[in-house]
């Protein structure tokens, strides 16, 4: 199953141990010190006495745009009336490969150059990539250079054993994990998901975690995700269970993570050559939440997507989805409310309304390009925000693409008290930009 352009793989290859040493061996690594864990991880790895196989690649993405604010923004000393913004990711990947085990390591170095000063005052925007994850426990990001505009790191986002013991397929480390259907806005996917629309979606930041899956039926899985936070507190565990029902693909979830219980369930298939997809999950509300914005409960907040896609013409598909979250505001003056809350803050609730329609087109011009066109209409105050992306293929192992972001909406004003919003998307930058990703 693909999610957010991330492919979660199977554990095909794997290493036979019982299961209450392999249990006993996650718990271990959970609890001791984290850079102890990862030394030990990879020491028990590198030898274990088998035949394998090593794959060393790297991969770039370099990414480029120009950002252009609502005026109010540069008036109130927020941010700059303009902004050019250069960020380069190279990944160097390294796989092993055994009969017993499967082992992935990947290490990420960025550099990233913005015109305005004190970038890290306020997060980047959707242009720049990086990980909003909160679900990296163990400590492995480092800064090697830093100036008001310019900053290099590197953070290793992967790394992870795969092996089996008995009927269990068992994960163990930093990893991708996605959960839903992730059509532009996800709702299921609450520990790592991308920004709506996000185009660098190649690769999703890990999170430290441990996975146990197993067989259920002729098609099912049931798997259990326990995923742990530098706050202990924050940490999660999930279970999840897959299969498929009349032509359905199904998954219910269920768990609690960021000191909170949830619910919820993902659906996509086909009738009639209309793809149908959608996910509910009803969360519990805490009382870091904020004020109530409104909703069915006081104590439980909703938050459901559905969507349909159709070919209207040879490789030339539509779709359009509406949104709904209890947690977002229901009126113009609660946005900046809804912002300042809990879930927004940490960042597995994406957008500060409370209900959306989005409207999609996506059509091949030729063998080795395709246009798309994404757009979001903010049903509480009328704003919109259009994204157009132009694709090309220039080798079986590189890509570039050419997009934009245009809004519509009241914009900031300036006021003696600060900024006052007037609508969301109104708020937001116009700009374009190009990223170009190449795979060695």
């Amino acid at each position: 199953m693909v999610k957010n352009g991330h492919s979660e793989e199977s554990s095909d290859e794997a290493i036979h141990l019982p299961m209450g040493l392999a249990s006993e061996l996650g718990l271990c690594l959970l609890h001791m010190p984290r850079r102890v864990a990862v030394a030990l991880l990879l020491c028990i790895v590198f030898v274990l006495p088998c035949p394998a196989a090593d794959d060393l690649n790297f991969a770039t993405r370099q990414i480029a745009n120009f950002s252009d604010y609502p005026r109010a923004f540069e008036d109130t000393g927020l941010l700059p009336g303009r902004e050019y913004a250069l960020q380069s990711l190279t990944r160097v990947i390294h796989h092993r490969r055994s009969d017993r085990y499967r082992l992935k390591i990947e290490l990420e170095l960025t550099s990233l150059y913005s015109s305005r000063e004190h970038q890290n005052a306020i997060p980047a925007g959707w242009q720049v990539a990086g990980s909003r994850s909160g679900y990296k426990a163990i400590k492995t990001d480092a800064r090697h250079s830093y100036t008001d505009r310019w900053q290099s790191r590197s953070e290793l986002e992967r790394c992870e054993i795969a092996f089996t013991a008995g009927e269990f397929d068992i994960q163990l480390g930093r990893q991708p994990i996605s959960f839903g259907t992730s059509h532009f806005v996800p709702v299921l996917d609450v520990l790592a998901p991308f920004n709506p629309g996000y185009l660098d979606s190649t690769y999703k930041p890990g999170v430290d975690a441990l996975r146990i899956r197993k067989v259920a039926g002729t098609t099912g899985e049931m798997e259990l995700i326990a995923a742990a936070a530098r706050d202990s507190e924050d940490s999660a565990v999930i279970g999840r269970y897959r299969d498929t029902f009349s032509g359905f693909d199904v998954e219910a979830l269920a768990g609690r993570f960021r000191r909170r219980n949830f619910f919820g369930i993902g659906w996509e298939g086909e009738r009639r050559r209309i793809n149908i997809w959608g996910e509910a999950a009803i969360f519990e509300r805490n009382s870091s939440d904020g004020r109530h914005l409104g909703g069915f409960s006081d104590d439980l907040a909703g938050s459901w997507s559905l969507g349909f896609e159709k070919s209207i013409a040879k490789h030339w598909r539509v779709g359009i989805a509406g949104l709904h979250q209890d947690f977002g505001a229901r009126k113009v003056g609660d946005l900046t409310q809804a912002y300042a809350s809990t879930p927004f803050r940490q960042g597995w609730m994406q957008l500060g309304a409370s209900d959306y329609l989005i409207v999609s087109s996506n059509r091949e011009i030729g063998p080795l390009s395709s246009v798309n066109l994404n757009a979001m209409i903010n049903l509480v105050d009328n704003s919109t925000l259009w994204q157009p992306v132009w694709k090309i293929n220039t080798s079986d192992e590189s890509d570039i693409s050419f997009f934009a972001w245009f809004k519509t909406g009241r914009s900031p004003a300036s006021r003696p008290t600060g900024l006052e919003l007037r609508s969301e998307f109104g708020a937001f930058a116009s700009g374009i930009g190009m990223l170009y990703s190449h795979f060695y």
